[in-house]
């Protein structure tokens, strides 16, 4: 039990870093999503609709998911 623990917990920690350049963004408040103006910051010159076509599932903060599938089809640039 104890091998399984530490090895979901080592792959657990590999996943981090890259979720979090994923989203290349500033989460301010650290809570794991990306509000709406944690985004404007970000990207200051997107529309004014994009944080709601980015925001899929619509709970009003953006993961590290939503960012990479809108980047993957072309909706968000890198961020700068």
């Amino acid at each position: 039990m104890y091998k399984e623990l530490t090895a979901a917990a080592f792959l657990i920690a590999l996943t981090l870093p890259v979720a979090a350049s994923a989203t290349n963004l500033v989460d301010v408040d650290a809570d794991g999503m990306i509000s709406a103006e944690e985004f404007a910051a970000t990207y200051p010159d997107a529309a004014t609709d994009a944080f709601e076509q980015v925001d899929l599932n619509g709970d009003g903060g953006l993961s590290a998911e939503e960012i990479a599938a809108a980047r993957e089809v072309g909706v968000l640039p890198e961020a700068s």
